[in-house]
């Protein structure tokens, strides 16, 4: 991990539909969590925008998977592990949403999650979320969290719709 954030690859834009790369980023950790109910839900008209599709599917797939890793985390397993995906164009910007319902993040410090080897994990290298935040930058975007301890975390992604244009901050509780 540390080796592909090091050298981060100059992201290749190539105009697509931003569903693409969400549909492969969610179906690789679904494949492998049959224990966790994933939803997605991508809307039926195109997410079009200027994008690195692999670099895009690598940034989701880390958002998806920590959402799993989080639903491993949880104290309370009275009710079934659930993420879910959705996306929409919001304005000029497209607003992708990951939400789980994993053990939540604490607000202490929640910014510094998106550090290089920041991690609450006793296994983690703390580069995913790094890396997340890297690759959202380099597509001109932002990465918000919205978390409560025991109540799951909301990760959203807002990306440009319009080539070139740069997603105004966002004023969210973080």
């Amino acid at each position: 991990e540390f080796s592909a954030f090091a050298r981060m690859p100059k992201p290749d834009m190539k105009s697509l539909d931003l569903r693409e790369p969400l549909r492969e980023a969610s179906f690789l950790v679904e494949v492998s969590r049959s224990d966790i109910e994933f939803e997605r839900d991508f809307g039926s008209a195109p997410l079009s925008g200027t994008f690195d599709t692999r670099l895009l599917a690598q940034a989701f797939g880390n958002i998806i998977k920590n959402a799993a890793e989080a639903i491993d985390g949880r104290q309370d397993r009275s009710e079934p592990g659930a993420i879910r995906i959705q996306s929409k164009r919001d304005g000029a910007n497209i607003r992708v949403d990951v939400i789980d319902n994993g053990k939540g993040l604490p607000r202490e410090n929640r910014q510094r999650l998106l550090e290089p080897y920041m991690t609450t994990r006793e296994k983690g290298t703390g580069l995913g979320l790094a890396i997340v935040k890297h690759i959202v930058s380099r597509h001109r975007g932002q990465l918000t969290i919205e978390s409560e301890v025991g109540e799951g975390s909301v990760f959203t992604v807002y990306l440009p719709a319009v080539p070139g244009q740069i997603v105004p901050s966002q004023n969210r509780n973080n």
